[in-house]
């Protein structure tokens, strides 16, 4: 969509540049989820806004495929793959996308119908902006069901420094970027994230990149989505949270490995501030509320040294 020209003409006579309205890509991972995924899909191309939808389905079967065979709208394109990892399959649809704006959810979230509006509009009102997190909201009857994940934005802008443990870090499930971002910082670390050696970490390693390149990230409570997804209380969601404490120390300790003392300080605070939330816990309830996640954290920090780190490009390798 191009906007009109003004009437107003350059100094040297010339008539203005036509300025071109910011495109919005969506790539959505998925993974052994046909339902979700089909559903998915439905909610995001009722957005108008949109440019292109890039499903990357990492399947083992070919059910996902099936479910969307019947989808009849030019902005979406399916992509099968045999890699794994969802930020592996978000790497693919940042390379095949087209829009000046790279949006990314998952297959168990749904959006409204002015979820891509919203984020256009917090790009193109903040032109220093490369990176936004959206609201996740979880409905309240799932949180009966078992332990889910969300995010709730709390200060709107960082830049120059790093938010603080357990607070405004913005995850996959509604985040966006500007393509020419990902060609300055590199997309995200296939080692890290879902399905990938390092298990998790893929949004703080790529957070902390953004903000250490001195880039704005933007955390926006008018882009919202909904998560569905659901691990039962017990042993399924203490995996889960003890995966993310894992990734999230690998992907710090990635860069404390290169000598970055911005990423020293931060694991260190992380580490500290973990532990008083373990300690307020067993004062309060008598039991360490967090515990998991820190032997997790510590423990993907240990497991950062099976890979080796391009130190130019801050990416894990193999050794």
């Amino acid at each position: 969509m191009i906007s009109g020209e003004t009437t107003a003409q350059a100094s040297d006579g010339r008539p203005p540049p036509v300025e071109r309205a910011l495109r919005l890509s969506v790539v959505v991972p998925t993974r052994n989820r046909h339902v979700h995924a089909a559903e998915c899909v439905t909610s995001i191309l009722t957005n108008p806004e949109l440019l292109e939808l890039i499903l990357v389905d990492q399947s083992d079967g070919t059910e996902t495929q099936q479910a969307l065979a019947a989808v009849d709208d030019a902005r979406f394109r399916y992509v099968r793959t045999d890699t794994r990892g969802v930020t592996s399959a978000r790497n693919i649809g940042i390379e095949l996308s087209q829009g000046e704006l790279v949006a990314f959810t998952d297959d168990d979230c749904r959006v409204p119908l002015n979820w891509s509006s919203s984020i256009i509009s917090v790009f193109a009102s903040d032109p220093a902006a490369v990176l936004v997190c959206g609201k996740v909201q979880v409905p309240e009857e799932l949180w009966e069901r078992g332990f889910t994940e969300s995010f709730e934005p709390n200060e709107r802008e960082w830049v120059g420094r790093y938010p603080p443990f357990g607070r405004d870090w913005g995850i996959t499930a509604n985040m966006s970027m500007r393509r020419d971002a990902v060609q300055k910082l590199g997309a995200f670390d296939p080692f890290l994230g879902a399905g990938s050696p390092l298990r998790s970490g893929g949004e703080p390693d790529l957070i902390f990149r953004v903000l250490k390149a001195g880039l704005k990230v933007v955390n926006a409570r008018e882009v919202v989505v909904d998560h569905l997804g659901v691990r039962p209380y017990g042993e399924a969601a203490s995996k889960l949270l003890r995966g993310y404490g894992f990734g999230t120390g690998a992907a710090l300790f990635k860069h404390v490995r290169i000598g970055d003392q911005a990423a020293i300080a931060l694991y260190l605070r992380f580490f500290q501030q973990n532990l008083v939330r373990i300690g307020k816990s067993l004062l309060r309830e008598g039991r360490p509320t967090g515990l998991g996640y820190l032997v997790g954290f510590v423990s993907g920090a240990a497991a950062s040294y099976k890979f080796g780190v391009d130190r130019e490009r801050r990416q894990y390798t193999h050794r």
